[in-house]
């Protein structure tokens, strides 16, 4: 008898295992065990499944469910892609759902977060929050919150234990990992007050104070910022804007308009966060929402503020049309704007110019942003960084000029800009070496571009920032022709470490 003839007389399932004569489903017991597992729960996987992967490790780093969701889901480990409809049933939603999720805004909800994790079996080991049972608050607090340093130490006095662990100290702003269970009293349900969560559901209108104590905190999470990276500071900031959002459902007046200003503020650092974690695709939805909550308010300054931000992601997007389109849409009826968002404006219009080989356009709308720095004297709480260092103005030139190619130019501005930076401003730091070595470079200057690289990689590796090692993979093409000499190759190992 033929192998086609014993298949015509037995049946088999799809894995070539035979099966019984009476078996109905057509499956062997343990492809049927298979199906429903993946209809009910996500298989258990290796542990090397969360390693092997770069998208699902870059997904896991960037601290967005949707993406993790949709890493999981190409894995290569499944063989093929899972269906969207398959992973939704298993997470108790939607098809429609999950598709919004993965190409939605990172998800706040920390009770939605720990059932997906728990669903597709995520180890906490690669989460950015706690699961809820698994170690110690002194083992494994890792959801971050901002707290005034009077607060967290109020917390210790009134019960006798600190459920807070300090990541860092910057001016007024204390980045601390928080115990699950202080989190869930505190984040989106209420206001940290003497280490006590106070329960919105308590309110029946927020107090000013609220507002300003708000809003005050912004300028310290942009010099967290800039010490620490992005991704140390995003889950703070996101959970002041899930609290700012409750409010909003009871606060009435002036009162909510000021929280509205509070509101655009946070989303435009929001924006600023995810550019610098090399996340564009999010921070574009931030910065439409910035944009969309300061026509809310309709404050002029506020949405001119909120425009830029946006031609901020063009420059980064390398579109200079683009940015100047929005640039000069911000620096409309021009006279009627304060003096730090025309600065904001011009400075960002100058790199649209850059951008696009003008540097007599980068050159005038600088000089435009010099003259009118000493002016800016305004209470907003956004882009004080044009007050942090007296070499901003120059900063810009100096990446202006280094897009230009105008090598010698910009190298001796990068030595002036550097000298004088805050010893604060560690991301901004690197940023800056990664444009000098690119300077350097175009006056072929290969062993002072090399040594840029070697300082900007050392804090690329400290703050994670994106940004910064975006700045560092475009010095390689630069140093092109030294590639296959010592210097080119100390260069490529530095770089690969990244």
């Amino acid at each position: 008898m033929t192998v086609s003839d014993e298949r015509r007389q037995h049946h088999y399932c799809r894995c070539s295992v035979r099966l019984a004569r009476d078996n109905q489903t057509g499956q062997c017991g343990q492809c049927q065990r298979r199906m429903v597992e993946l209809e009910t729960g996500a298989p258990t996987v290796p542990p090397a499944f969360w390693e092997t992967s770069d998208q699902l490790r870059d997904a896991l780093a960037s601290w967005h469910m949707g993406q993790v969701i949709a890493a999981y889901r190409l894995h290569p480990h499944h063989g093929a892609p899972l269906p969207q409809e398959l992973v939704a049933r298993r997470m108790g939603i939607t098809q429609t759902q999950l598709s919004r999720i993965e190409g939605g805004p990172p998800l706040m909800d920390l009770t939605k977060l720990i059932r997906w994790a728990e669903l597709l079996r995520i180890p906490e080991a690669h989460l950015w929050f706690r699961l809820p049972g698994q170690r110690t608050p002194a083992e494994a607090g890792v959801t971050a919150l901002t707290v005034p340093a009077r607060l967290e130490a109020g917390a210790a006095e009134a019960d006798g234990a600190d459920p807070y662990r300090v990541i860092a100290t910057v001016g007024e702003v204390v980045i601390v990992a928080i115990d699950r269970r202080t989190f869930l009293a505190g984040s989106g349900a209420g206001f940290l007050v003497g280490g006590k969560a106070m329960p919105l559901a308590s309110y029946k209108q927020v107090a000013p104070e609220l507002v300003e104590h708000l809003a005050a905190q912004i300028d310290g999470y942009y010099s967290a910022e800039a010490a620490l990276g992005p991704h140390t500071v995003i889950p703070s900031v996101l959970v002041q804007q899930g609290l700012i959002y409750q409010l909003l459902k009871v606060a009435c007046g002036d009162v909510r308009r000021a929280l509205l200003r509070a509101n655009a503020a946070y989303a435009g650092l929001v924006t600023w966060l995810y550019q610098d974690a090399g996340d564009l695709g999010t921070a574009s939805h931030w910065a439409n929402r910035t944009l969309e909550v300061a026509h809310r308010v309709g404050d002029v300054q506020l949405v001119r503020h909120a425009l830029t931000n946006k031609a901020m992601i063009c420059t980064d997007q390398q579109d200079g049309p683009g940015t100047l389109d929005l640039t000069m849409a911000a620096l409309a009826d021009e006279t009627t704007l304060c003096a730090k968002v025309r600065v904001q404006a011009m400075q960002q219009s100058a790199h649209g110019h850059a951008l696009l080989g003008d540097r007599r356009g980068a050159d005038y709308a600088l000089d435009k942003a010099a003259a009118l720095l000493p002016r800016v004297d305004d209470d907003y709480p956004w882009y004080n960084a044009c007050r942090r260092s007296s070499a901003y103005i120059e900063a810009q030139r100096a990446t202006c000029y280094t897009r230009l190619g105008l090598g010698m130019e910009a190298v001796a501005l990068w030595d002036q800009v550097l000298t004088g930076l805050p010893s604060g401003s560690r991301r901004d730091a690197g940023v800056y070496r990664a444009r000098q070595a690119v300077a350097h470079a175009h006056v072929e200057q290969p062993d002072a571009a090399a040594e840029a690289v070697y300082e900007a990689a050392t804090i690329a590796q400290e703050t994670s920032s994106a940004r910064l090692r975006q700045e560092l993979n475009g010095v390689w093409h630069h140093l092109a022709p030294w590639h296959d000499a010592p210097v080119g190759r100390q260069v490529r190992q530095v770089l690969q470490t990244l």
